[in-house]
């Protein structure tokens, strides 16, 4: 056997029912033996068996479970290639080195675009690889930078401005939901009050709450439930009720129920 350790960074895992969900597909791919995912860092530690099973095996397995498994690209210069014998060395080259998932070389434009996992190729080990076959890698200023860092800066970024302005909208909409106590708001129509939290809840509920329709979509594909699954159904319960007796009201009076909103739980 040729036992390989792999990372893996995996994006749409949320609670302990998805480590698990994550661990149970990678171990049923032949020549896994190990499979540990850590929820925290976003990663999973495979131990396989090269001769069994690729990396892109893995992969699979992951994104069958319902999972985004994280890769990465990169170009760079490679000096010194004259044939296609030194596309292939280089190529084989780079294809060694530890995390590199794929390597596809130009010879015409002598560039080579390099797949790997984030977080586990550095700019020195591409270098490293293909001078002990011959050739340079050129400087690429661009490809010093930390791709997987900046995507996750991006991410939380986007997160950030979401929660704030959820939480802006949350308190107006808290707000509305009492204006029977608020001697600015009595006099304004309940039709009209709801009819504004309509229009403030909405993109919270499909903007900064999309991550989680996405996520229930993607578990819901494999006939599974997890935390986004709760999240979406029971904010969707909440939204699609409070504009059912926002704008149809008469439905609710026909049966002589008593009409409510609740957009500040959605």
């Amino acid at each position: 056997e040729q036992k390989q350790q792999v990372t893996i960074p995996v994006k749409g895992m949320t609670c302990a029912s998805c480590v698990s969900r994550v661990e149970r597909a990678l171990k049923k791919v032949p020549g896994v033996s190990e499979a540990t995912v850590n929820l925290a860092s976003e990663r999973v530690a495979v131990v396989h068996d090269r001769q069994a099973s690729s990396i892109e095996d893995l992969f699979k397995a992951v994104e069958d479970a319902g999972y985004e498994p994280r890769r990465e690209s990169l170009t760079v210069g490679v000096e010194g290639m004259t044939c296609a014998s030194c596309v292939r060395r280089v190529e084989t080259a780079l294809t060694k080195v530890p995390g590199v998932l794929s390597a596809t070389v130009n010879l015409a434009t002598e560039r080579a675009t390099v797949e790997f996992l984030p977080g586990q190729v550095a700019i020195a080990d591409l270098r490293r690889a293909v001078d002990d076959v011959g050739y340079r890698l050129r400087e690429v200023a661009e490809a010093e930078r930390d791709v997987e860092a900046e995507a996750r800066q991006r991410e939380q970024r986007t997160l950030l401005a979401k929660l704030i302005f959820a939480g802006v909208v949350g308190a107006l909409l808290m707000l509305g939901a009492q204006h029977g106590r608020i001697p600015l708001l009595t006099d304004i129509p309940v039709r009209w009050i709801n009819v504004v939290s309509f229009l403030l809840a909405t993109p919270v509920q499909f903007w900064a709450g999309w991550q989680f329709y996405v996520g229930t979509w993607k578990t819901a594909r494999h006939f599974t439930a997890d935390m986004n699954t709760l999240i979406a159904v029971g904010t969707s319960a909440a939204y699609g009720y409070s504009i059912a007796a926002t704008f149809g009201p008469g439905l609710f009076e026909a049966a002589a129920i008593e009409t409510s909103v609740y957009f500040e739980t959605s």
